[in-house]
Parts: C-alpha cells; structure tokens; sequence
C-alpha cells in the first residue's frame, strides 16, 4: 500500500511538472479492434493486474480496487479496452465493484467460463465457484460472513491468487454470475482464524439502467510504460475523476491506498 501511496502522490506532484506539456488523447478508429473475453487479464494505468468477470456488449465488470474511477484500462500485450469506472462513487470502500466502459473498437469476446446471465447471490449453503486466471476454478458454500462492506457476500473453503481479483462468481452447475470476487477477509472468531472468500454481487436491472457512463470512449494507443509524460497524464486524469466524486470518491481514494477515513 505504501508504494501504491507513494506512487500516486509522486505523480500527482509530477502531473504539474508536466502541465505545460501537450497531450491530447486520439479518438476512437473504425480499423482498431480488441476483443475482451471473461478470464481475462488486463492491466490498469497504476500497473495493477486483474482478471475480467463478466462481459457485456459495451463494458466489462471487475473489481473497484483494481484502479481509480477514471483510470485506463489495458490488455497484457497493452492494448486499450477503456476505462474503469467504479459501480459506487466510494468505490471499494462501499462495493468493490467496476465496470470497464469499451473504447470504441472494443467488443465482447462472451462468457465462456460461466455462460451470460445475471442472477442475485444465493442464500448460505449453497455452493458457488470462483474462477481465477492464476488459482483455476475452486468451488466452496456460501457462508454468512462478516459482513464487512455493503453488497459483499461470502464463501469458505479456499482462497485464489494475486491477480485473480475480479474474476467471476457463479453457482455450480448453473449459467451466469452472481457475483465478482474481491479476495479473502481474515477474522478471528472465538480465538480462531477463518478466512472467507468474499465476492461483490451484480448491479440489478435497474442499477444497470442507471450507470452514469453508456457508450464508448475514445480509443488511445498501446501502454507504453516507459512513456512518463503520458503515465502521469492517465495518472492524473484517474486522480481528478476520482476525487470529483466528492466526500464518497475520497473516502474510495482513501480506500484505494489502504486508509481508513
């Protein structure tokens, strides 16, 4: 957390060094295509690999805490898909939940992990899997956890691996996602540890209907890491998003720098 911190401060303070610096984001061309497929990697502007859970025509969902609201999102090979924009103006501080809104030129490669659908998360005892690009599929029961963010539900039994934040949640034996996982939370209950993995559930019809963000964005070109001018420049851009969300984009901030506020 603390170099995450350190980072995002220095290229907050480097994003005025920069200012007078031209830099102008190219629009979206009818010849640049990239196909997004569950399971997925895909790498944010701050270098923090997830997985994609779930794929839709215009956007794909993962986990907030992958990157800030406003952040850019890449394929491994650097690739542009879009743009992070968190479900909640709080991000993970309130449900760890994002979608990537596709750049133009971006499409969906399906859901061949669990199939497409939406469904509530179930009720406790009932097992569900989480497929991670790095751990593979595990499967476990539904348990009542501890309840520690809204809109986040739990399973016990195992754990997946760095990198498979954001992956998909579904019901064993049946299509479709419930959920997005997050990680595990470790709590101690009558001097014992219990680990739990928790996932984040699926926005509701009417949530979906709501989402602020709709469409495409302009397309940009391939990462380039290497490119300080422009990784201060996403960095930047990801900072003010962010923190145009008012009190709740800055407690997700806080969040997102492992703070509690």
């Amino acid at each position: 957390m603390t170099t995450k911190l350190t980072r995002s401060l220095a290229a907050v303070a480097s994003a005025f060094a920069v200012s007078m610096v031209p830099w102008v984001a190219p629009v979206a061309t009818a010849t640049a295509t990239v196909q997004i497929t569950q399971g997925q990697k895909v790498i944010t502007s701050d270098g923090a690999e997830c997985s994609v859970g779930y794929v839709e025509p215009t956007r794909a969902w993962t986990s907030a805490h992958c990157g800030l609201d406003g952040g850019q999102v890449y394929t491994d090979s650097g690739q542009h898909v879009g743009t992070l924009r968190w479900f909640k103006p709080s991000g993970a501080a309130s449900h760890d939940l994002a979608y990537i809104q596709f750049a133009g030129g971006t499409s969906s490669g399906g859901n061949p992990l669990t199939g497409d659908g939406m469904a509530p998360p179930p009720g406790e005892g009932v097992n569900v899997c989480m497929d991670g690009r790095y751990a593979g599929r595990h499967c476990g029961p539904t348990v009542r956890g501890p309840g520690v963010f809204p809109g986040m539900h739990y399973a016990a039994g195992f754990s997946l691996s760095p990198g498979d934040s954001g992956g998909p949640v579904s019901i064993e034996g049946r299509p479709g996602v419930v959920g997005i996982y997050q990680g595990i939370t470790v709590v101690n209950r009558n001097g014992q540890d219990m680990t739990f993995s928790n996932y984040a559930r699926m926005p509701h019809a009417d949530e979906l209907a709501r989402l602020p963000h709709q469409g495409y964005v302009p397309r940009r070109p391939h990462r380039e890491p290497a490119n300080v001018v422009r990784s201060v420049q996403e960095r930047g851009e990801a900072l003010s998003s962010t923190s145009s969300n008012g009190p709740e984009g800055l407690r997700g901030l806080a969040a997102y720098f492992g703070l509690s506020v």
